[in-house]
């Protein structure tokens, strides 16, 4: 079994997108909303991802493509923390935790921390450039426990920043792929991107939903 099909995939997409003034998950990105890009690259990188959110139109959405959604009502991102990992494999070898609003994040960069993950399966993995550590992060399955005990709404980094851990960083191909869309302004800035993406015919972008489909 691929070390992808062992990983449990969370989808945070969970936010109310306040600082954006509407819901940014449903912003178009060439022909696709933001989260069914998210979505389709880690389905290509070999992951099943299960998203969590508090929108029903993002789970409608994202249900009409075939991809698992739980929806719940909490406020704080441990809230979401919790429901994805009780609603995953009790024996998932680790947790991967993507934000829904980091569309040009490349299958070939998550592949590359399952990669990671696999040769060390003790160590956190996170995705970053140059000296930047960004997101998606992979979480191994000891840190179950204290994920689920963490109550704050600062994200995961918390337990690992609590508990002294030590993370392996693997570096994406271009900064874009830690892009997310916050702000207009960030969206526009991420749509630049994307638009070089696609006149490159770079892979993945194009075709991220290909195997939903």
């Amino acid at each position: 079994m691929p070390v992808t099909a062992r990983i449990g995939c969370v989808v945070m997409a969970s936010g109310m997108s306040r600082r954006y003034g509407k819901d940014k998950l449903l912003e178009v990105l060439g022909d696709r909303e933001v989260v069914l890009h998210t979505a389709g690259h880690l389905a290509e990188a070999g992951f099943a991802p299960l998203a969590v959110t508090r929108s029903w139109e993002v789970a409608a959405l994202l249900a009409r493509w075939g991809i698992r959604c739980v929806t719940h009502d909490g406020a704080r991102k441990s809230d979401t923390i919790h429901v994805g990992i009780e609603s995953l494999p009790a024996d998932a070898a680790g947790y991967l935790f993507m934000p829904a609003d980091q569309p040009l994040v490349s299958p070939a960069s998550l592949a590359a921390m399952a990669e990671r993950f696999e040769r060390c399966p003790s160590r956190a993995v996170r995705l970053g450039y140059g000296d930047v550590a960004g997101s998606p992060v992979l979480f191994p399955a000891s840190f179950r426990d204290a994920l689920l005990a963490y109550a704050g709404d600062r994200g995961g980094l918390e337990v690992l920043k609590a508990q002294g851990a030590v993370c392996d960083i693997v570096q994406a191909a271009h900064e874009w792929e830690l892009w997310d869309v916050d702000t207009p302004e960030k969206m526009e800035r991420v749509r630049s991107a994307y638009d070089v993406l696609v006149r490159t015919s770079a892979p993945g972008v194009c075709r991220a939903l290909d195997n939903l489909q």
